[in-house]
Parts: structure tokens; C-alpha cells; sequence
């Protein structure tokens, strides 16, 4: 009980401390510079490129072979790799199910990616902290971290930051934990009042990724985002590899690296990506967000752009549009390889042991539904549970969202671990936006999962 009473202690100074920085809107910290053109023509500012690959684990080898190819495509294009930060759990590469040690690929029968990629911050160093210590250019808090690099970037240099894993409402996930859209935008604020930029460029690949920036991302900061789908929709991987036995890519991010590779990035402007992108992500709605003032800058004032091949943009898009191979939500492809694997099972027994590991993980995300129904039932009554686990509204107080996920990751699952359960989230952005406040969502998240319950997270 003390314990509990302390955990609850710990959540509400948290929250108040949130909704005191955010006012009672929920509204995101403003960026308090409004950043004029630094660059003119003929200047010689510096690119710089921080790429995350925030998951771990076979299941989940497309997000770090999305960012290996992100890695590629800079390099490829004349990037400089001594202004390249790079955050990857590197559990790929040499994991026992890789038939192929030190290969790692984005696409059927592709090159490997991973050939030369240097890796700054790996395994236990992939965490939210250090990301925004990086962004922010933080060289004391990184002392003794990985390599220790950070965005050294000025007033006259742009920036372009890749993130590639699952999201959920005002979150993105890391291995072990959540990155939420408060402390992302606080750190570029912080970024923006250190003139740590002259333009920036986030390209974000997750689920529901439009919710970490839709309102919250100012539209005169020369910054501009791109997302692989809107705030309350799911986004998709694809290519799934019978002999690798998981997917290869993500359809938005396999859209623009492909695009990228194939064309002339001096010729080709952010918004004609950007275009191309959301035309062939069909399986998800590609939204941007910020400042589109620069946004008919050539994509290469960002990736160093220069031509690398003759083949048509256009062309090479087409060739993989997702409308001619498997896709499936990011959420399910757990799910989704453990069905393939009953279908490529060789013997009676793969298929038994494959359908008794679908049965578990069926099982287990079953079990972390309910507790989140458990949760809705004691805020909002049964009668409500349904409604509440089945809505899928855009966040009206972040504040109260933020927190009460937060307090669910850290008393009854860990979200980065079992970041397919963040979906479930909503019932809480509904519940926030109904006027239930984090406080009654917190004490009903402590209640279902007391002390003295065995966390979910560690079965």
C-alpha cells in the first residue's frame, strides 16, 4: 500500500508539473524564435542527419533496415557520414534467426544495407533521453554514452531528423519506453531558441504518427514534418521475406528512400516528395505539419542531393506500389508472421509450435485489452467500455493523455516492449476529451494494476 500511495505521490506531481507547462489547453510549448531566412544564396551551412530506429527484436527488423537504408540513401548522396547520428539497437544484423550474418535488407532480393553503417548509440543507449540530449546538442549528458556525438548545428545549417517504430496518440516508442509529443516539441523549442538550425526536415514513420505534431507544431519556425500517417490511423509494413520470416520494410519510409535513390534530390522539392509519397501510401494517410515556406526547396538542400541514377521517379515508385504486395498494420505483424510461419511450417510439429505461439500472443494481447477495459469501466462505467475502447478521436488535452499513458507504461505494461497495446490508448484520449481528468485515469490505472498484481509486462 505505501507503495502505491508513493507511486500515485510521484504520477500527480508529474502530471501538475505537465499541465503547468502546457496551461490548461494542453496546448504544446511554443517555439519562441521565429526563424528568418539564415541562409541566402552562395552560403556554405552544414547538413546534418540524426536517424532513430526506436524497436528491437526479429519481429520488428524492418524499422532498423528502414533506417539502414535512410543511412544509404545520405551517403549515397554525398552525405557527410562525420554529421550522421545514428541510434539503432543492432539486434538485426547477427541475430540467430538471420541466416545471412553482418546482411540486412529494405526490399526483396536488396543490397545490404547495413554494409558500412556506423552506429553511434546502440542496445541500452537507444532511449528517449539520450535522443533529446542528441537533438539538443547536449555533449555533457552524453559523456561516456555510445560515441557521445550531438547535433552541432547552427543558425546556418539544416537539419533532418528520421524516426522510424510504433506510435500510438501523442507517443512514439523506444525499446524499453515512450517518447510523447510534449517532450519532443519542448526539445525542438529548445533547439529553436538555440538557433540550432536554419531549416529542419522530420520524416516520422509510425502509427498515429500525425499525433506528434497536429497542433502542436508551429507554422513560422522553419521547421517542416512529414508523417507516415494521420493521428488516428495506423501505419503499414510491407515486403514479408519467406526465407527471413519478417517484413523487410515500412510502406511510407520504403516509399521515400526508394524515391530518393532513383532521383536527381537537386531537382526534386520537398513537396514533390512529399506528393509522391502520399500517393503511393495508400495504405495510410501521409500528412505534413509546420512551416511550408520552404517546402519548394530542392530535397537535396537536406540529403545532400546528386544524381545517382537515370531511372524515371515515377517509375521506380510504381514498381513497388503497395497495391501489388502484401501490406499489413504495424500492430499485427506479429501476428502476421506467426500465420505465415503455420503456412510455411515443413512438419506437423512447426505447425503445432506455431499455432501454440499464436495462441499465446493472441492470449496476451487479449489480456492487455482487458485491462485497459478494466480502467474505462472504473472512470466511465461499463455501459461506456465499448464506445471508449472503439474510439479513435484526435487528442483535445495532451496533458491528460500524456500522463495517464505514462502511468499505464510504467504500473501495468511496458509500452516500448508491447508497443502493439498502445493502440488501446484511445480509450484514454477519449475518456481526456469527455472531461475525465488524468487524475481519475491514473487512480483507476493504479487500482487495476496494484502492487500486488504480477505486471504483464514481465510474463
Amino acid at each position: 500500500l505505501l507503495l502505491l500511495l508513493k507511486m500515485s505521490a510521484l504520477v500527480i506531481l508529474v502530471a501538475v508539473a505537465v499541465v503547468g507547462l502546457l496551461g490548461a489547453t494542453g496546448s504544446a510549448l511554443p517555439f519562441y524564435r521565429v526563424v528568418e531566412d539564415a541562409i541566402k544564396d552562395g552560403s556554405t551551412g552544414n547538413n546534418w542527419a540524426v536517424l532513430v530506429a526506436g524497436s528491437n527484436t526479429w519481429d520488428n527488423y524492418r524499422h532498423q533496415s528502414d533506417v539502414c537504408h535512410a543511412y544509404q540513401v545520405l551517403i549515397n548522396h554525398g552525405f557527410s557520414k562525420e554529421r550522421i547520428i545514428v541510434f539503432m539497437y543492432d539486434d538485426i544484423a547477427q541475430n540467430i534467426e538471420n541466416p545471412t550474418k553482418g546482411v540486412v535488407i529494405n526490399e526483396p532480393n536488396g543490397p545490404n544495407v547495413y554494409n558500412g553503417i556506423t552506429i553511434d548509440y546502440r542496445r541500452n543507449d537507444v532511449t528517449p533521453t539520450n535522443f533529446l540530449n542528441v537533438i539538443k546538442g547536449n555533449k555533457a549528458a552524453m559523456q561516456g554514452i555510445g560515441s557521445g556525438r550531438v547535433l552541432e548545428s547552427t543558425s546556418v545549417d539544416n537539419v533532418f531528423i528520421n524516426f522510424v517504430d510504433h506510435g500510438g496518440p501523442g507517443i512514439i516508442a523506444f525499446p524499453n519506453d515512450m517518447l510523447s509529443a510534449i517532450d519532443l516539441s519542448t526539445a525542438m523549442s529548445y533547439m529553436n531558441s538555440e538557433s540550432m538550425y536554419s531549416q529542419l526536415v522530420f520524416y516520422l514513420e509510425a502509427c498515429e504518427s500525425g499525433s506528434m505534431f497536429e497542433g502542436i507544431l508551429p507554422s513560422n519556425t522553419k521547421v517542416w514534418a512529414t508523417t507516415a500517417a494521420d493521428p488516428t490511423h495506423s501505419s503499414y509494413a510491407i515486403y514479408y521475406d519467406e526465407t527471413l520470416h519478417t517484413y523487410l520494410g515500412d510502406v511510407y519510409s520504403v516509399n521515400w528512400m526508394q524515391n530518393s535513390d532513383a532521383a536527381n534530390l537537386n531537382e526534386l522539392t520537398l513537396f514533390q516528395q512529399y506528393t509522391l509519397v502520399a500517393k503511393l501510401t495508400n495504405t495510410s494517410t501521409v500528412c505534413q505539419y509546420g512551416d511550408s515556406s520552404f517546402q519548394n526547396s530542392p530535397v537535396g538542400d537536406f540529403l545532400e542531393g546528386r544524381n545517382t541514377s537515370t531511372n524515371s521517379v515515377i517509375k521506380t515508385m510504381r514498381l513497388h506500389n503497395g497495391d501489388q504486395v502484401e501490406v499489413v498494420d504495424s500492430r499485427n505483424v506479429g501476428i502476421a508472421i506467426l500465420e505465415h510461419a503455420i503456412a510455411e511450417a515443413k512438419s506437423d510439429a512447426e505447425v503445432e509450435a506455431a499455432r501454440i505461439a499464436l495462441a499465446v500472443a493472441k492470449q496476451q494481447r487479449s489480456d492487455a485489452r482487458s485491462m485497459f477495459e478494466k480502467v474505462v469501466a472504473i472512470v466511465a462505467g461499463e455501459e461506456n467500455v465499448a464506445r471508449h475502447m472503439l474510439a479513435r478521436t484526435a487528442i483535445q488535452d495532451l496533458a491528460c493523455v500524456e500522463a495517464s499513458t505514462k502511468h499505464f507504461h510504467s504500473t501495468c505494461l511496458n509500452l516500448g516492449q508491447h508497443a502493439w497495446a498502445l493502440e488501446h490508448t484511445f480509450s484514454f484520449v477519449s475518456m481526456c476529451n469527455e472531461g475525465y481528468s488524468w487524475n481519475d485515469i491514473t487512480r483507476a490505472i493504479s487500482t487495476v494494476c496494484h502492487p500486488m498484481t504480477l505486471r504483464f509486462g514481465q510474463l
